[in-house]
This record gives C-alpha cells, structure tokens and sequence, in this order.
C-alpha cells in the first residue's frame, strides 16, 4: 500500500529594495520546521524498518559526526553512499592572493587562508540523483504563507518578528478590495490552482 507523501510547504516573500529591479515581487522559500535532533533522525531511521535499536543509530551517527570532520581536515573527501560527497575548501583572506612565486618562500598558508570550509555535493549519478531540478522531482509541493519580517519593540528592546499569512487569505483580501478579481501573479495552489491555499501559523520571534 502506497504511504501519502508529505508536502514540502513554500512560502512568499516580498522584495522590499526599494532599488532592485525585483522590488514589489515575491519570492519562493521553504517553510521549514524545526532541526531534527540526532536522537530524533535515529529514531526515525528505527521506526522505517531499521533491524537495529535506536541506541545501536544513534552510536553509529555520532561516531560519523566524529570521524567526518577528522578526514575533511586532512584533505579526505567523504562520500556517503547515494547521498553524496563532504569535502572541503578554502577561503581566502582579503587581499590574500599570491602575487607570484617570489612571494611564496616563506609564506605561511595561515597569512592566505582565511577559513576552511566542509561543502556538500550531492549525489548526481542517474540513479540517486539529489541536485536541484531532479531532487525537486522528490517533493510536493504547496504554497503555504507569505512570509513578512517586522520590528516590533519589546520591553523596550528592538525584535524582528516573522509574520505568516495564509496566501489564501491574501488572496481573498486582495479580491474583496478590488471588486472580486483575479490576481494572475499567486497561484496558491501549483497542484490544482483552484485558490485554495492551506492555512499557515501565527508569528515566530527571530532571535
């Protein structure tokens, strides 16, 4: 028996450059919720079938969180299986290009290098290909929200505050103050596109 697939949620955002060619459009970003832990990602590898307990997980994934970065450091791309490669590279200090042989006797790789960072790329053989365009052919997809930042003064501190609101909403809002139209821009449906939109939350602090 076919198991629902859950949908990934995208959200809008206005541009608010008043300078940028795009300013007054919105923008896709997905609605994300809230970080898996590792205990929680183990226990849903257990409860996907795992013939181990979630202890046994748990152990086996803190011992990769231990042993991945070890092997980027010394220069050592990791791939996991299917899912893809960590590796790393460097950043290089402001004005920290080597102008020529000369200036290299001598030179410490601390003076040019200004981070080390670990990269993900995922898998894009055929078969388990998790780039981009085909990775989205994985999801559902459904519009949720528009998404606002706003500051508000608590206690006398300056927040921001992230508002949602349901793009159906909008839509209805935006129909009722101009006579019952259509607005061609926000389709908050891409599945069906009968301007029916899901209902999203209230707002979170952005700390």
């Amino acid at each position: 028996m076919a198991t629902e697939r859950i949908a990934m949620g995208i959200n809008l955002r206005k541009n608010k450059n008043s300078v940028s060619t795009a300013y007054g459009k919105y923008y896709p970003e997905v609605d994300t919720k809230k970080t898996l832990s590792l205990r929680g990602f183990a226990q849903h590898m257990v409860d996907h079938g795992s013939i181990y307990t979630r202890d046994i997980v748990e152990g086996v994934l803190l011992k990769i969180t231990d042993c991945l970065p070890e092997l980027v450091a010394q220069g050592v791309p990791v791939q996991l299986g299917s899912l893809g490669t960590f590796y790393p590279t460097a950043e290089v200090e402001k004005d920290g290009a080597v102008q020529n042989i000369a200036a290299m006797d001598g030179l410490n790789p601390n003076d040019v290098v200004k981070a080390i960072h670990i990269r993900f790329l995922p898998d894009s053989t055929k078969l388990d290909n998790l780039c981009g365009p085909q990775f989205k052919n994985r999801c559902t997809l459904e519009f949720r929200n528009i998404v606002d930042t706003i500051e508000v003064t608590v206690d006398g501190k300056k927040k921001k505050m992230q508002t949602l609101k349901p793009i159906a909403t909008a839509i209805a809002e935006w129909k009722a103050a101009h006579g019952g139209g259509t607005n061609d821009n926000v389709n908050p449906n891409p599945n069906e596109g009968d301007g029916n939109g899901n209902p999203g939350g209230g707002g979170n602090d952005e700390d």
